[in-house]
């Protein structure tokens, strides 16, 4: 039942329909995750390189043995589509 009385019948129900495939179809697709991580901790963060993974567990995995050739001290994986960009040419 509605809790808004001029609202139609069935309304909300739609409304849900149409918000949930968009996001469960994106979550089920391959994405680029850009991988930073730093040695010491007075270094920032620096881009190391970037991996394509399904979701975050698999871009976890691919970045931790990718990126094994020093001893991070932090690493942290950004997905491309979250990145805003400030200043473009």
């Amino acid at each position: 039942m509605n809790s808004d009385p001029q609202a139609p019948a069935g309304a909300g129900a739609q409304a849900g329909l149409g918000t949930d495939r968009p996001r469960r179809e994106a979550l089920n697709e391959r994405r680029v995750w850009h991988v930073y991580a730093r040695r010491r901790y007075d270094e920032p963060l620096h881009e190391i390189g970037n991996v394509v993974a399904d979701d975050v567990e698999l871009a976890r995995v691919y970045a931790r043995s990718i990126y094994d050739e020093f001893t991070w001290i932090e690493m942290v994986l950004v997905p491309r589509d979250c990145i805003v960009t400030v200043i473009a040419p």
